[in-house]
């Protein structure tokens, strides 16, 4: 292919130049010796490069593998060093987002096994902001005590504390609120239910809001409906499915419960229902009793939250 003879024409045409002019046969003059050798030189010439530029052709066609793969060796190494530039800079966003958004926080232990020191411990700075409506009942009780001498609460016997305050907001074993019953002179403990056909002897405070037993997440689920929580017994059903008198037996047909075990724990002390009493006392009663009273009751948290 690349053998064949290459005219003056051919190389002319190939590098782009125009042929030389014919001598005219009008002119009758002659080219001399010195010139056709020139001609020929430039011809020899001409011929090499052509050859050289046409021979390099089939080398330069036997390479573009070798580009390819040299092509896409360095693309692989631009696209693997824009990876890791990327994630470098992910881990910086991240490092940053870490930083800015955890703090670290240290465990300080609540002062007594009361519910306010307790969610005061839990909440630190939010105490007054999250826990305002909670406590607000133990609030109002705390302010009645006081004006009235007259002291509710629900402890173990052996605390020197109480793990809740009591108002008249506050639900008995049967179902029925503080208000719903007789009315108490603080001397003795059995106030009874006057709400008719209700047979229950004495209240029983019973938690009435997850809050009360530490299930605080259960306001978290869709559809949670507050108002229709009860306290259940192991048996898995409701204190009001229970007997107000003896043993609280379970009233649901063929249930074998024979007394109430709470399946809850006290939010205060983490004690079972049954372990804790109601108390009536009068401000002489508590002072005999090594109890707190007057302003001696732990408002400060309470007033704190009611600003």
């Amino acid at each position: 292919m690349y053998g064949r003879r290459i005219s003056i024409e051919d190389t002319s045409l190939l590098l782009g130049t125009e042929p030389a002019d014919s001598p005219s046969p009008d002119s009758g003059i002659t080219s001399s010796a010195m010139d056709v050798e020139q001609s020929e030189q430039n011809v020899e010439v001409d011929r090499a490069s052509v050859v050289s530029s046409v021979g390099q052709q089939p080398s330069q066609a036997s390479t573009p593998s070798l580009a390819i793969s040299h092509n896409s060796e360095l693309l692989e190494k631009k696209s693997v060093q824009s990876k890791q530039k990327s994630l470098a800079s992910l881990k910086d966003k991240s490092s940053s987002k870490a930083s800015t958004a955890y703090t670290i926080r240290t465990i300080v232990p609540a002062e007594k096994a009361e519910v306010v020191s307790v969610a005061k411990a839990m909440h630190r700075e939010d105490f007054g902001h999250k826990l305002k409506g909670l406590f607000q009942t133990e609030t109002d009780a705390a302010l009645r005590a006081l004006q009235t001498g007259i002291y509710i609460g629900w402890r173990c016997p052996e605390y020197h504390w109480d793990c809740f305050r009591l108002g008249d907001q506050a639900k008995c074993f049967c179902g029925h609120l503080l208000r719903e019953h007789q009315k108490y002179t603080g001397r003795s403990r059995k106030v009874p239910c006057v709400v008719i056909k209700c047979k229950c002897p004495a209240f029983k405070f019973i938690p009435s809001c997850p809050e009360e037993v530490g299930e605080f997440w259960l306001k978290k689920r869709f559809n949670f409906d507050a108002a229709a929580w009860r306290a259940k017994c192991r048996c898995k059903h409701t204190h009001e499915e229970h007997h107000p008198t003896g043993e609280h037996a379970c009233k649901v047909s063929g249930c074998r419960c024979v007394r109430f075990e709470s399946a809850f724990l006290c939010a205060a002390c983490d004690k079972k229902w049954e372990a804790h009493e109601t108390f009536f006392e009068t401000t002489d009663m508590r002072r005999e009793a090594n109890l707190p009273y007057g302003k001696e009751l732990p408002m400060c948290p309470l007033q704190r939250c009611q600003r």
